[in-house]
């Protein structure tokens, strides 16, 4: 017999597994998973580069290294915060296992169990998991096409003991919203006030497709209680699993000592990998690469959805980012129609609400899947809202 297992565990499958597995499934166009395409990865680049740091570096490569990681790599990310407004040294960041890797960490650092957090609504399904071990007192702020409402926040942090808030400024996971300079401003002066640490979830800042790009919120930071959150997954590849965060040398080195429970450090030849990557490469063509495929295909997406989707229905339309949000009449359940739809797969949007678990709204992916699947998934998803409002009226 197997032991019970720890009350922590969740031993119902989560969100995250649902989702991944219907983004696997092989008989479905799937608008589930956010997955780039995989036809622009930089294979052959990224095979050149692995091939020499590993043939030229010294057998010091497969040591144990620093617990923040590659220090070389580190500048590089140091020199490209700055393009966002953020000053910082190598001794401010943490290569991590992707960007997931740093929500955890972050909430493992921060949260006792009950502490107040904010989060969008709705948000990214990964922050959720990653907060849920720590039984959070949960506070949603609402989402408006420029970022949450910052009324509510205020309020919010007025009325509460929050001890953490957590964002994705620029195309919001799922909404694909992008939070505006003022509101990046309003944000860091709230956190200033209330003593807040705020999370800055940042993967999809360098695909936007439309417009300029905006400082970082951590640009305004006032009192170093902002920590971002970046991520290699989007614009190289998620097998890479390597993401960086970037805050304050007292907070960096608490992760620091944390992490040696976790995992000690990440992959130094993966980190020198893209070292040599960046080294040899220009990064700023493949993202314009990226930009202008994936531009087509959320057009593609929007125009298909503007096709096909029944008036009663509305959705966002981003500026960059993987994702469109879908709201359906109140009457009709995301969930209930995910088991309608012959052919398409897609996040119901349920799950992306801390608490409020509102079901009337759905996650799209554009960027993982092909215009061709694009335009008949978004005739097979009109379909199937059109047939569920027509039993309603029966």
């Amino acid at each position: 017999m197997i032991p019970t297992f720890s009350s922590r565990i969740n031993q119902e499958p989560t969100s995250l597994d649902a989702l991944f597995a219907l983004s696997d499934r092989a008989d479905l166009i799937s608008f589930a998973g956010g997955y780039p395409d995989p036809a622009l990865f930089p294979k052959k680049e990224l095979n050149n580069a692995f091939e020499n740091r590993i043939k030229n570096a010294s057998t010091e490569i497969f040591q144990y290294r620093s617990v923040l990681g590659y220090e070389p790599l580190r500048q590089k990310i140091a020199d490209y915060a700055k393009t966002t407004g953020t000053t910082c040294s190598p001794e401010n960041i943490m290569l991590t296992q992707g960007a997931q890797q740093g929500i955890k960490l972050l909430a493992d650092l921060f949260l006792d169990d009950f502490d107040g957090v904010v989060v969008e609504a709705p948000t990214y399904v990964g922050g959720l998991e990653a907060f849920n071990e720590h039984k959070p007192t949960y506070y949603e702020v609402p989402m408006e096409d420029d970022g949450m409402n910052m009324d509510v926040l205020a309020e919010t942090l007025e009325e509460n003991d929050v001890k953490l808030i957590y964002t994705i400024p620029n195309f919001q996971n799922p909404t694909g919203y992008c939070m505006s300079v003022e509101k990046r401003k309003q944000l860091t002066e709230l956190a200033t006030k209330y003593n807040v640490i705020v999370i800055e979830d940042d993967p999809y800042r360098e695909l936007r497709y439309v417009g300029s790009s905006l400082p970082s919120i951590k640009s305004f930071d006032l009192t170093e209680n902002i920590v971002t959150l970046g991520s290699f997954s989007k614009i190289l590849s998620p097998a890479l699993r390597c993401g960086w965060l970037i805050g304050a040398k007292e907070i960096v080195n608490q992760l620091s000592s944390l992490r040696l429970s976790y995992d000690c450090q990440s992959s130094n030849i993966l980190l020198e990998g893209i070292d040599e990557y960046l080294e040899h490469n220009d990064i700023s063509t493949h993202i314009t690469k990226l930009r202008t495929a994936y531009q087509q295909k959320m057009n593609a997406m929007l125009s298909g959805l503007s096709e096909n989707l029944p008036v009663e229905c509305s959705f966002s339309k981003p500026q960059g980012g993987f994702f469109i949000w879908v709201n359906l009449p109140k009457p009709l359940d995301a969930r209930e129609l995910l088991n309608k739809t012959k052919r398409v797969a897609f996040l119901e949007g349920s799950s992306l609400f801390a608490t409020s678990r509102e079901a009337n709204h759905l996650r799209l992916n554009f960027t993982g899947i092909t215009e061709k699947q694009i335009e008949e998934g978004c005739i097979d998803l009109g379909n199937t809202i059109k047939n569920a409002l027509l039993a309603l009226a029966i």
